[in-house]
């Protein structure tokens, strides 16, 4: 038999994804529901290099929200970063020419999105409301509407979509995406859904 100092190698290369998916799922952070990266060039460290952070949302406080906790996170990695200005549209070609302004070496970009709502935390007891008749010796028939009582409220989810992409070239290196589902805690959401993405790019080799 090995000795265990030979053996530990192959062990954490087999377990360490799963650890991974362990240890975010015990810190209350959402697991990657999928992610892609590209495999036709080497990966290369980004600690040092300049990440511009870029958040996509209908809703302004879930955008900075976002820039801010995607910044964080990617700061504690050894990334140095830069955002686009609060009053600045973000497009495509707006992102692109902040990256060349702060010499970004790759763009991260996080959509954020809500997901369908679902009701919860009531009793699931339901009222329907049914109608019938008819008009002329025509009959028409009944229809129902039911919906949630006794205290019960609609809880949003979010789903963060996020790219990582080479600033010179527009090249796709990575994307991945995390989603949160029947939660009423935004900011709980949002730390869970960054903290997500970054992870799933750490995961990948980027740093």
């Amino acid at each position: 038999m090995l000795p265990l100092s030979m053996r530990t190698p192959s062990l954490s290369h087999s377990v360490a994804p799963l650890l991974a998916g362990v240890l975010l799922a015990g810190c209350g952070v959402a697991p990657l529901d999928a992610q892609w990266k590209d495999n036709s060039q080497p990966v290369e460290s980004l600690r040092g290099a300049t990440v511009l952070v870029v958040c996509e949302s209908d809703e302004p406080v879930v955008r900075q929200m976002c820039q801010d906790r995607v910044a964080t996170e990617l700061r504690t990695l050894g990334a140095n970063t830069a955002v686009i200005p609060t009053s600045a549209e973000r497009t495509a070609q707006r992102a692109s020419d902040e990256a060349r302004a702060v010499k970004a070496r790759v763009i991260f970009t996080t959509a954020i999105t809500p997901d369908v709502p679902r009701f919860g935390g009531g009793s699931g007891v339901s009222v329907g409301i049914g109608m019938g008749g008819g008009f002329g010796g025509r009959g028409f028939g009944g229809f129902g509407v039911s919906a949630p009582i006794g205290g019960s409220r609609i809880s949003q989810g979010y789903v963060a979509n996020a790219s990582l992409t080479d600033a010179a070239t527009g090249r796709l290196m990575w994307t991945g995406k995390a989603s949160t589902r029947q939660a009423d805690n935004l900011e709980w959401q949002l730390d869970s859904l960054t903290k997500a993405v970054v992870s799933g790019v750490q995961q990948a080799g980027f740093f």
